[in-house]
């Protein structure tokens, strides 16, 4: 189901069933959890017969290189009097005549994964397509590089600094548009959950953003997706914030929509497009001010 198609739905609930909108948002919270679950299901079953796929793929391929080595003992022998083209290695092993997958879609900046790793707020834009492939572009390594040292399965290892420094075109959460931060949620979700975090977390995440993308405001147009990435990045931002110092009264729950800070900041996106208006009307005042006097003097000194 579409975005459009639940938010009409919600209204229908409220206006024909009589339910408040609280009520509405709950059960179609349920439709959309149970669709989610079972996406997720269809997800492991392909992954699984992908796997087994792959598993058939190579048992085969290792019996006929078993057998093309019994043939070929005599050959090796001689190839081996000769200068070599190539040497026998330890390399990954690929499925002869296998071609690339349909569609490449490239992780995220390891910036953003360590990040998540250690659960702490991250930028929803480093999980855009558009940064995505920003980051693979710049998983090159070039001599002048910084190395620093980093931790992998209990290994140290060596890896370039410029993968755990933010990056320089980083777009804050109020700034991505609704399409942006839609498409971004959804693969930030999928992440949080490879990342192993609390199920609790992930849970409060989900329902944040279901919410948000389910709320009434939406109704509202261009005015409505503003408010509610503003209160998406500054929730989001502070519910991290209290995880890493917890008040004394507890962290709240980053799942209720608070409409007390939906209406602070649907104020405050008015006041803002107060002042641009009245900019503009001043620039307009100016630019009219000076094509008269421009006017005026030009007309003076004609003869």
């Amino acid at each position: 189901m579409t975005e459009d198609f639940l938010v009409a739905r919600l209204g229908v609930m409220h206006d024909r069933d009589g339910m408040t909108q609280e009520q509405a948002a709950e059960v179609l919270q349920g439709i959309w959890t149970t669709g989610w679950e079972a996406r997720k299901i269809t997800w492991e079953e392909e992954r699984q017969e992908r796997e087994a796929d792959r598993e058939e793929e190579q048992g085969g391929e290792r019996e006929r290189g078993r057998m093309n080595e019994e043939q070929n003992v005599d050959d090796r022998t001689m190839q081996s009097r000769e200068p070599s083209m190539g040497v026998e290695d330890d390399g990954p092993k690929f499925v002869t005549g296998k071609p690339v997958q349909e569609r490449i879609e490239y992780p995220p900046a390891r910036f953003a994964l360590k990040k998540l790793k250690e659960r702490e707020y991250i930028e929803l834009c480093y999980f855009t397509p558009e940064m995505r492939n920003e980051a693979a572009k710049s998983e090159s390594v070039s001599a002048n590089d910084i190395f620093t040292l980093t931790q992998e399965d209990n290994m140290l290892a060596l890896k370039p600094a410029s993968n755990f420094k933010a990056k320089t075109k980083v777009v804050q959460d109020e700034d991505l548009s609704w399409d942006q931060m839609g498409v971004a949620s959804i693969d930030f979700l999928e992440h949080i959950i490879q990342e192993n975090w609390p199920r609790s977390m992930i849970d409060a995440m989900h329902t944040f953003f279901f919410r948000l993308t389910h709320h009434r405001l939406r109704t509202e147009g261009v005015t409505g997706n503003r408010v509610l990435l503003l209160y998406q990045a500054r929730a989001r931002k502070e519910w991290h914030r209290q995880i890493k110092n917890p008040p004394k009264d507890g962290i709240f729950d980053v799942g209720v929509i608070d409409d007390r800070l939906l209406r602070t900041l649907k104020d405050e996106v008015f006041d803002q497009r107060r002042e641009a208006s009245l900019a503009g009307q001043q620039f307009l005042r100016l630019l009219c001010h000076t094509k008269l006097t421009l006017f005026s003097k030009f007309h003076s000194q004609s003869p």
